[in-house]
């Protein structure tokens, strides 16, 4: 038998530990550097121990496989996903269960590359930008079908279900997925033709085009089942959804009108299985091919069977401190507190498994805004001066804080080892552990009074700087809980609201640079870690991706599953 191989086909500069990284299992991997060196076999990772801004790089995505066979059609792609969708809607879905499944069945006008770093048409196949940001004007592709559904038999998508699609998410959708405070209306042209217009530029505008929540639907199925459409989605995708067991499966089936290149497997079935240890149980029996979103001893037993595939994801887990009220009001308290917290040895105590790499700041380094350089601004481990700061602040005894978390094991590693590192410089620290919806009940708005005065969670979006900066520093996000410890600084919100506006990446790169120093020399909390999407994948998977946002990536313009036989 052939070698697997794992392959690392994009590298975003990510700091980290070797002790504290995601790597690539035990497999061998061909690891090829963003300037376009070579490439050099290497077991996991190949990680450096170094934490400065001249850190190792880390692929941005991973492909499994033989990749020099030829590829066998057939079969039935089996995914075990710890939770269940609740609704498919792409103007209602919140979670990654969901938008898993989605992927497969919706197309939207662009998609995100190999890479995860940027956008490429997908429905379209030509748009202009004007130059004042305030249309897009696209060409449709003529050769799309929507799958057989209750309301609709194969008719051709046309420009009005563009309009229709982005104009009902702009209207009914809880989460703002089309700049709705900029995006306009859509005017139609001809079937194939459309323009869409805008009240101001928005910079993020055709990444937001990109994700799953802007498909393109038809407009009778959405109608012809009301609330029930989440369950029974019809789009243009590579695969039809055929059946949902609810918390037990979901069942697709290859789409035989495709307009792209037709899968190679027959179908994909999602089964809910909720311990990973039964999942991994399942992939080395052979019931399921594909483990997604792994945790715990799983992930060892995953990487001791050569079974690992394992990547940072591109959220960012932080601490964020109360901005506002109480002692962490005050720069120098908060400096303090990072300087008091070795970040790399905390790292390496919470992912004991490997599941978890070091960050430094409050943007992914999977964003083309992302600098390394900026890594530096991060205080280095010092507790003595440390001390010598509170004690300036006005605090040479300590002082007693509060950190308020969800439930969850990574979440109390972090809390107890923030306990005994602040305790180090006499600050108390009490912990508050409780579910998510009482953690977002107390956290949100928690600047107004000093009884929150830190808590942790984490934070997701694209690789534009937008998803994360502006919903972390912009005024107009206080009462949310991406900016609960209260950020607001005028020349602040003017840079957001200046970078949002153009259409240039190189000016929009300039500008958020000049932000991050900024709210860098504020010490607005400790931005961690990269927490790792772990997947457990059988040796007949060949050409799966697992990229840094974690989709389930079946058949696409740069991949395509397939099952050997």
């Amino acid at each position: 038998m052939k070698k697997r191989r794992l392959v690392a086909l994009a590298t975003a500069a990510v700091m980290a530990l070797s002790m504290a990284a995601c790597g690539g299992g035990s497999s061998t991997t061909d690891t090829t550097a963003a300037g376009g060196d070579a490439a050099t076999e290497t077991t996991g990772a190949g990680l450096t121990p170094d934490a400065s801004s001249e850190g190792q790089e880390l692929a941005g995505s991973i492909k499994i496989g033989d990749l020099e066979a030829e590829p066998v059609d057939g079969g039935t792609l089996v995914v075990s996903m710890p939770s269940a969708p609740r609704t498919m809607d792409p103007a209602q879905y919140t979670t990654v269960y969901e938008s898993a499944v989605m992927y497969s069945v919706l197309d939207t006008l662009f998609i995100w590359n190999e890479d995860y770093t940027d956008i490429l048409p997908n429905l379209v196949t030509d748009y202009s930008v004007s130059e004042d940001g305030l249309s897009y004007t696209m060409t449709l592709r003529d050769d799309v079908y929507f799958q057989d559904g209750q309301y609709v038999k194969g008719r051709k998508m046309t420009a009005e279900d563009v309009k229709y699609s982005l104009e009902r998410s702009k209207e009914e959708s809880p989460t703002d997925r089309v700049c709705r405070d900029f995006f306009d209306y859509v005017e139609v042209v001809s079937d194939t033709e459309f323009i869409i217009h805008m009240t101001s530029p928005a910079g993020p505008f055709l990444n937001q085009l990109a994700e799953v929540g802007s498909a393109i639907v038809p407009k009778e199925e959405v109608e012809g089942w009301g609330d029930d459409f989440g369950s029974h989605i019809v789009g243009s995708g590579p695969f039809i959804l055929k059946e949902v067991v609810t918390d037990e499966r979901v069942v697709l089936e290859k789409n035989p009108n495709y307009w792209g290149e037709a899968p190679h497997v027959d179908g994909v079935e999602f089964r809910i299985v909720t311990d990973s240890n039964q999942a991994i149980n399942a992939v080395q029996t052979g019931e399921v091919d594909i483990a997604m979103y792994l945790s715990g001893e799983a992930i060892t037993r995953a990487k001791d069977a050569g079974m690992l595939l394992q990547i940072p994801g591109s959220g960012i887990t932080y601490v964020r401190f109360n901005l506002q009220q109480g002692p962490t009001a005050d720069p120098k308290v908060r400096e303090a507190l990072t300087m008091a917290v070795d970040i790399d040895s905390m790292v390496a105590g919470i992912y004991q498994y490997g599941e978890g790499t070091r960050a430094y700041q409050p943007l992914t380094a999977y964003s083309w805004g992302y600098k390394a350089e900026n890594n530096d601004l991060v205080p280095a481990y010092d507790p003595e001066g440390a001390k010598a700061l509170l004690a300036e602040a006005g605090y040479p005894d300590g002082f007693d804080m509060t950190l308020y978390i969800a439930s969850t094991t990574s979440r109390e590693k972090m809390a107890q080892m923030l306990q005994y590192y602040w305790g180090e410089i006499g600050v108390n620290l009490e912990i508050v552990s409780s579910t998510m919806a009482e953690w977002s009940a107390s956290v949100v708005d928690s600047w107004q009074s000093d009884a929150v005065n830190s808590y942790g969670v984490s934070w997701n979006s694209n690789p534009d700087p937008y998803g994360y900066l502006d919903k972390f520093f912009n005024t107009q996000t206080i009462h949310a809980s991406s900016n609960a410890g209260g950020y607001t600084n005028e020349e602040i919100d003017a840079k957001l609201v200046e970078a949002f506006s153009l259409t240039d990446q190189e000016e929009r790169t300039a500008i958020y640079d000049e932000i991050m120093k900024q709210v860098m020399s504020e010490y607005t909390g400790l931005y961690y870690a990269y927490e790792c999407r772990n997947w457990a994948v059988s040796e007949r998977v060949n050409d799966a991706i697992l990229r840094a946002d974690s989709q389930m990536i079946v058949t696409s313009p740069f991949n395509n599953v397939w099952l050997a036989q």
